[in-house]
């Protein structure tokens, strides 16, 4: 396992651990509501921006056609997720339950209810798809020197990356779309 896909497991338990104590305590806010809605709308486009980054900067690289390139790439995407995707996550989610208190909770109103499956949904296909695929795309190309051919399967692995990417970026776009504009669905 990457050292990078290491850090990764942590920050999630970290993650898990927060919003648990976050669930003991009732969602109390620790700031004024102002400073939790910078923090959250602050997590939304470190998240949102890395997501989408990345993905162009793995289709950039793809481009070369340079094994050296992309595996690079494929593990600067790696370390892109420790740094950006997982500490967004954990302040979209954090201030995320705590502003929904002044909505009635998750489940006060249905936009946030929505908005927030549609966030629970990127995240499961990250976990499931992404972070598997981005460790064989590191560990595909990990020997890989200037003007080598990568094997098949490291394209595969990219191409599935893309699609399932794509699938976890559109999700949380929607959702920040309901946060914007607060539809009544039910």
């Amino acid at each position: 396992m990457h050292t990078s896909t290491k850090w990764l497991i942590g920050e999630i338990a970290i993650t898990v651990v927060v919003l648990t104590l976050l669930g003991i305590t009732h969602n109390a806010p620790l700031f004024p509501y102002k400073v939790h809605k910078v923090l959250h709308i602050f997590g939304a486009v470190i998240f949102l921006g890395n997501i989408i980054v990345t993905g162009v900067w793995m289709l950039l690289a793809e481009r070369t056609r340079e094994a050296a390139i992309l595996q690079f790439a494929s593990t600067v995407v790696n370390w892109a997720d420790v740094v950006f995707t997982a500490p967004g996550i954990l302040l979209l989610l954090a201030n995320g339950l705590i502003l929904a208190t002044t909505w009635g909770g998750i489940l006060g109103v249905s936009w946030i209810t929505v908005a927030l499956a549609l966030f629970a949904s990127s995240g499961v296909v990250w976990a499931v798809f992404l972070i598997p695929d981005q460790s064989r795309l590191i560990r595909l190309s990990a020997n890989a020197q200037a003007g080598e051919t990568l094997p098949k399967p490291f394209f595969q692995a990219l191409h599935r990356w893309y699609f399932w990417g794509t699938v976890a970026t559109i999700l949380p776009l929607i959702s920040l779309g309901l946060m914007v504009i607060k539809p009544k669905f039910w």
